[in-house]
């Protein structure tokens, strides 16, 4: 970021926030700074100035042709601790050398967000996010999977990029899903089934990942049962129909702030 010189102590706290999440809520940031909202908005204004971040909607979010669009940063910002911490609990689960294919999403992105520097494995992504991300990285080798890029979600999706998919393999697939249900995994539409079970078929071994609030969550496209699944990731004590029903299909549940 340019022209960072004379910025206060809360400025590099705004910035740093802004580097972790793509967006940050004034309300928020005026919370945990112990600031008025007034405060916030002097601060950011000097930051949008300086050309360092964007003042948008309820917020501040990172510029223009930066990591996030502002879209997939807001939705960044929700459970955005959670996210966090079941990204942490998925680094136990990697090999510093392995093959990792990464879904779109921000809970995925993080993590891919969370991955050591030193990572030595090849990542695989149909994730324009996690692609970035991948620049950061010397060592590891990352394989975009192409296709029709959907906004929105900063994913590619359709005939391509399945194509991609089927004449690869991996370790292991860090999936992410609209809602869990007792029935099984759920995403928000039909466009994404294809590519999802593609990238499931394609590692030995599926780890889904999901906040508490994907926990019965509304969502009308029924994925895949829990057969498919391996582990899940999350980070609260799960409602009992979906504990039950992921033990009957001898899936392993890591919650988060157990694996701390």
């Amino acid at each position: 970021m340019s022209n960072t010189v004379g910025l206060s102590s809360r400025q590099t706290e705004i910035i740093n926030r802004l580097g972790k999440h793509g967006f940050v809520s004034t309300a928020e940031l005026a919370t945990s700074l112990s600031v008025s909202d007034m405060t916030i908005r002097r601060d950011t204004r000097d930051l949008a100035t300086r050309g360092i971040v964007k003042v948008v909607h309820g917020g501040v979010s990172l510029p223009h042709g930066a990591l996030h669009t502002t879209d997939f940063a807001e939705r960044a910002s929700n459970e955005a601790d959670a996210k966090e911490r079941i990204a942490i609990a998925c680094q136990a689960l990697i090999s510093p050398r392995e093959s990792i294919i990464i879904d779109a999403g921000t809970t995925c992105f993080e993590v891919a967000h969370q991955l050591p520097n030193d990572f030595q494995g090849t990542i695989i992504t149909n994730s324009a996010p996690v692609i970035q991300q991948g620049l950061q990285f010397k060592s590891a080798r990352t394989i975009c999977l192409g296709g029709e890029l959907l906004q929105d979600s900063q994913a590619f999706a359709g005939d391509m990029t399945v194509a991609a998919v089927t004449r690869l393999r991996a370790q292991k697939t860090f999936l992410g899903v609209a809602a869990l249900h007792a029935d099984g995994l759920y995403v928000d539409r039909d466009l994404e089934l294809p590519v999802k079970r593609a990238l499931i078929r394609a590692a030995d071994h599926v780890v889904v990942v999901a906040t508490s609030g994907k926990m019965n969550h509304p969502a009308i496209v029924h994925l895949m049962d829990f057969d498919a699944v391996d582990t899940l990731v999350t980070d609260a004590p799960l409602p009992p129909a979906i504990a039950k029903a992921l033990a009957g299909a001898n899936v392993r549940v890591i919650t988060a702030d157990q694996a701390a």
